[in-house]
């Protein structure tokens, strides 16, 4: 699937929320299930500080955007990243799974999931003290078989203080 057609269909596909009483087929429970599994890898994976586990399985053409922008390609960089940084600023520092809050199939080839983290308080590589905080990510997983492997990932910090002025909510 080239971009074009990936982000026509992303654009046009209807929304399916990720609660398990709304998964109303076979296909939407399946993927519920894969990617709850993938993020529970995600979570084990990151209290081992391992990542090459986190990204077991996934795609060779990964690419993972950060929380502060940097963006990395392929799966032996994105893994690499991570593990550099499980195994120092993140070591120890708890994050977990609060939420699958949306689903969206991508055609048949694909689905687009949105999760939300907590993470605990880590000092960045300058020496910044980030507080506890939660994340959304968005990501993007291809069909290989029976199987979901992730494709994109893009993480971003969710602002308290934004948020409370979000004019949708």
């Amino acid at each position: 699937m080239n971009r074009r057609t990936a982000l026509t269909l992303l654009a046009g596909a209807p929304l399916m929320t990720a609660n398990p009483a709304a998964a109303q087929t076979t296909g939407a429970s399946t993927d519920l299930a894969a990617v709850q599994a993938w993020c529970d890898r995600c979570v084990a994976a990151w209290a081992a500080g391992d990542g090459p586990a986190m990204y077991a399985g996934d795609a060779e053409a990964l690419e993972w955007i950060n929380i502060v922008g940097m963006h990395w390609r392929g799966k032996a960089d994105v893994v690499a990243a991570h593990e550099r940084y499980l195994t120092t600023m993140f070591r120890g520092v708890p994050m977990s799974l609060r939420e699958i809050e949306t689903l969206r199939p991508i055609g048949r080839d694909g689905v687009v999931a949105v999760v939300r983290w907590s993470v605990g308080q880590f000092t960045t590589p300058t020496g910044h003290v980030i507080p506890p905080s939660e994340d959304r990510m968005t990501l993007v997983f291809e069909r290989d078989a029976d199987a979901l492997r992730l494709l994109h990932g893009a993480n971003v910090q969710i602002d308290p203080v934004a948020a409370a002025s979000d004019p949708i909510s």
